[in-house]
C-alpha cells in the first residue's frame, strides 16, 4: 500500500519574477515488514536533478552498515525557486532554489527534525521543447555516512552540477 501527495504553487512576483513551490510526501509499507514486504524498486530515493538537487540520483535514502542507499518507506521532498523567466535576458533564465527533504527506513514515520538540505544557481536556456537547464547545487546538511567510491561522500562531494531538460517542478 502506497499514500503519496504532491502540490505546487507558482506565486507571480514581478513581471518576469516567478516564486515556484513544490512539496510531496508518501509513505509506502506492506504487510508485515516492510524491509521483506516491498520489492527494492518500489522504496524512495531522492536526489537528482529533479530532487535534493545537492545529491547526486537516488544517494538520499536510509543506508546499508557500508554506507550504500538501500531505499526507504517515507519520504518528504520540497523546494522553492525564485525565477526570472527568459523573458528578461532574451532566451536565457535564472534561478535560485533551495530543497529540502529525507527519506526514512519506516512506514508511516517522517522526521523533520532529520532533514537533508541544499542550495544553489541555476541557468535556463529556452528552447521549442522546453528550458534546458544547468543547476549547481551545494549540499547545507551532508550526510557523512553516504559512502560513493569508498569514500564518504560529505568530505568532497558537497557540490553537485545537474543538466536537464524541463523545469525541475
Amino acid at each position: 500500500r502506497e499514500l503519496s501527495g504532491e502540490a505546487r504553487s507558482y506565486v507571480p512576483l514581478l513581471p518576469s519574477l516567478t516564486l515556484a513551490l513544490h512539496a510531496r510526501a508518501g509513505a509506502i509499507g506492506g504487510d508485515g515488514d516492510p524491509a521483506t514486504s516491498v520489492p527494492f524498486f518500489k522504496r524512495y530515493f531522492l536526489g537528482g536533478a529533479t530532487s535534493l538537487r545537492g545529491w547526486g540520483r537516488f544517494e538520499v535514502a536510509p543506508l546499508t552498515p557500508s554506507g550504500l542507499p538501500i531505499g526507504g518507506f517515507s519520504q518528504l521532498d520540497t523546494s522553492a525557486e525564485v525565477r526570472v523567466s527568459p523573458d528578461a535576458f532574451g532566451a536565457f533564465g535564472v534561478v535560485g532554489f533551495v530543497d529540502v527533504g529525507n527519506v526514512w527506513d519506516r512506514s508511516w514515520r517522517w522526521n523533520v527534525t532529520d532533514l537533508r538540505a541544499d542550495a544553489g544557481l541555476g541557468l535556463r536556456y529556452q528552447t521549442p521543447v522546453g528550458p534546458v537547464r544547468l543547476d549547481v547545487a551545494y549540499q547545507l546538511t551532508p550526510n557523512n555516512a553516504l559512502v560513493i567510491d569508498g569514500r564518504a561522500a560529505g568530505d568532497y562531494r558537497r557540490w553537485r552540477f545537474h543538466f536537464s531538460i524541463g523545469q525541475a517542478f
